[in-house]
């Protein structure tokens, strides 16, 4: 019976998100992987691998006493993903349904193909999360009747936000550094609610990856990455990547440096300088 509960739940969180109904996936299932073998199962509490899952457990639990951490993590527990990626302005600009629909739409599509996924590695290895193990309290307490909530492996929360961060870094791969930054911030800060274990969130980046890796080559995506790097273009000065690498490259070879690599405001009075790859001296 709990187990055909724990599927109702899944199915539930499967279709729709803290805001609102999720739009359909790219993939279909015809094109949807059949197993997902490739997530191994989890360390179990006697394995010597545990202690890489404990250390982080202890970890998160220090982590919380910081307050701005702990409201930080908070925060990221019930936040919309476009608000978790926009207020941090990773790509440069804040994300809305008002201003950055297209945008939105292809990271929330691509993020039901990582839910999807993810429910079904869930159902299959059925962990229980942290804080239930331990019976401890996490940092966001849950209620008794939330028991059947807590399948933990691997992290939905982590998995997409991970496919959210992927499909931005189509849109503006300038900031690539940035959104995968924050999206390990967030997937961590459910170690530090207590919520996941480490290899949860481990678990979700190797999931996410994968699934992104079916996405992406779907026409459906390549659609709408083009409607989303428009809308993109039209909110930024930034040049796209079809357009930046010409003045890029023009700057790159105009930079000098010294003889250790390190970039220099103007040419040096006396010495070898380094520019556009050749030796040069000074007179």
């Amino acid at each position: 019976m709990k187990k055909v509960l724990l599927a109702i739940v899944a199915t539930v969180l499967t279709t729709s998100s803290i805001w609102g109904q999720r739009p359909d996936g790219f993939l279909t299932e015809q094109t949807r992987p059949k197993q997902y073998d490739f997530i191994k199962e989890y360390p179990p509490l006697t394995s010597g691998a545990f202690a890489y899952d404990f250390y982080y457990y202890q970890w998160g639990r220090e982590q919380r006493e910081d307050q701005e951490v702990s409201q930080q993590a908070l925060w990221d527990e019930s936040a919309e993903l476009y608000e978790v990626f926009g207020e941090s302005k990773c790509i440069g600009i804040n994300l809305t349904y008002e201003t950055t629909p297209e945008i939105i739409l292809l990271c929330e599509r691509a993020v039901t193909d990582a839910q999807i996924a993810n429910t079904a590695v869930k159902n299959k290895y059925q962990r229980l999360r942290p804080f239930f193990t331990f019976k401890e309290e996490s940092l966001k307490p849950w209620t008794d009747d939330e028991e059947g909530k807590t399948l933990s492996y691997p992290s939905g929360h982590s998995s997409r936000g991970y496919m959210f961060a992927l499909a931005l870094c189509t849109i503006a791969p300038e900031y690539t550094t940035e959104i995968m930054l924050r999206a390990q911030e967030y997937a961590l800060n459910r170690v530090i609610c207590g919520h996941h274990w480490k290899t949860d969130t481990d678990a979700s980046l190797l999931l996410a990856a994968t699934m992104f890796a079916n996405v992406v080559c779907t026409e459906g995506y390549q659609a709408q990455l083009k409607k989303a790097i428009a809308e993109y273009k039209s909110l930024t000065d930034v040049e796209t990547r079809t357009e930046a690498p010409a003045a890029e490259t023009a700057s790159r070879s105009a930079a000098i440096y010294d003889m250790n690599g390190r970039r220099l405001n103007a040419k040096p009075d006396n010495g070898v300088y380094i520019q556009d790859g050749e030796k040069y001296m000074a007179k």
